[in-house]
C-alpha cells in the first residue's frame, strides 16, 4: 500500500472533522441516551458525534479515495459501490463526548476526532495499519501517520516530526496518563504509583491522551482496556515516532488481531526505559496482591 495517498487523506479527513465541529451549533444536545459515556456497551451520543461522523462519511465514501470499507462509531458499517481494492477507514468521529458537552463557554477539556486506516479489514492486523491521524477539534492541533511512496513511515504533530519523551521516567518532572474510567484500571494505578509523587493524569479523551506519547508530552499511556479504533491511530504515531506500544507484559500490539469495537490492554511509551520501568512496578504491584 505505499501508493495509498495516506498523508494527504488523513490532513484533509482531520480538516473535514475540525471544519463540521466549529460550525455545529447545539452540538452538546443528546440524541440517543445510553447508560454513560465511554460505555461500550450503551453508550451515550450527542449531536455532535453524529453530525461530525455524517461529515466524515460523506468524505470517505467518494469511491476514487480507494476506501473500500468504512466503520463510523455510532454509525452502521459502510461498503463503498465501485470502490477498488479493500482499504478499510475506522473512525471516532467525537472521543472525550462528556467534555464537549461540559465545555460550556470555555475551551474545556479535551476533545479529538480519530481516524485508523488500514489496508484490509478481513484478518486484519494492526502491522496493516498504514495511516492514522488524531485532532484536537479544540485548536486544530493533528496528529498524522502514513507510509510514503518509498515505504518510509511517518509520524508527526502539526506537519513536524513527533518526538517522544527520551528521558528515563520521573513522575516529578514528566506526565503519565491512567485510564481512569474504568475502576478496576485505577485500582492498577493505584498499586504501579502507590508512594510515588508525581504527575498522574487523565483529561478525558483517550486519543488525545495517547497522541500525546508521540509529541513527547507526556511520557507513558497506561489502560487495561482500550477501544481499538482508538488505540490503531496511536500504535503507529507512537511507533513510527521512535516510541513503544506494547500489551501489559510487554509484547508489541503489531501482530494482535484488530477489531473496531474489541478493547485492549496497552502501554504506550516514550522509550524502552520508560515501559521497563512501567512493566517492572506492574510486576511488583501484582506480587503484592497474593
Amino acid at each position: 500500500m505505499k501508493n495509498f495517498p495516506g498523508k494527504r487523506m488523513v490532513a484533509e479527513v482531520l480538516t473535514v472533522a475540525f471544519a463540521a465541529a466549529n460550525e455545529l451549533f447545539g452540538g452538546e444536545e443528546v440524541v440517543q441516551r445510553g447508560a454513560a459515556f465511554g460505555d461500550m456497551e450503551n453508550d451515550t451520543e450527542i449531536k455532535a458525534d453524529k453530525e461530525i461522523g455524517e461529515a466524515l462519511l460523506k468524505y470517505l465514501s467518494n469511491p476514487l479515495f480507494g476506501i473500500r470499507h468504512i466503520s463510523i462509531e455510532g454509525m452502521p458499517d459502510y461498503e463503498v459501490d465501485g470502490a477498488a481494492g479493500s482499504v478499510w477507514a475506522c473512525v471516532d468521529p467525537l472521543d472525550g463526548s462528556l467534555n464537549y458537552q461540559m465545555k460550556g463557554d470555555t475551551i474545556g477539556l479535551p476533545y479529538s476526532t480519530c481516524i485508523t486506516i488500514l489496508s484490509k479489514k478481513e484478518g486484519a492486523r494492526f502491522s496493516d495499519i498504514i495511516a492514522a491521524g488524531v485532532v484536537d477539534l479544540r485548536t486544530g492541533d493533528a496528529w498524522a501517520a502514513w507510509i510514503d511512496g518509498k515505504g518510509k513511515k511517518h509520524s508527526t504533530i502539526n506537519g513536524n516530526p513527533a518526538k517522544p519523551e527520551k528521558r528515563e521516567l520521573d513522575l516529578g518532572s514528566m506526565i503519565v496518563i491512567g485510564e481512569m474510567y474504568y475502576f478496576e484500571n485505577r485500582g492498577k494505578l493505584v498499586r504501579i504509583f502507590q508512594g510515588t509523587k508525581g504527575w498522574l493524569r487523565n483529561p478525558g479523551s483517550a486519543a488525545y491522551e495517547m497522541a500525546l506519547v508521540a509529541s513527547g508530552n507526556v511520557g507513558a499511556y497506561i489502560c487495561d482496556r482500550q477501544k481499538q479504533h482508538e488505540l490503531g491511530a496511536a500504535y503507529v504515531l507512537v511507533t513510527w515516532a521512535g516510541g513503544m506500544a506494547t500489551d501489559f507484559k510487554g509484547k508489541d500490539l503489531g501482530e494482535r488481531e484488530f477489531h473496531f469495537n474489541a478493547q485492549t490492554p496497552v502501554i504506550l511509551a516514550g522509550n524502552q526505559k520508560i515501559l521497563a520501568n512501567i512493566l517492572y512496578r506492574m510486576k511488583n504491584a501484582t506480587e503484592g496482591e497474593a
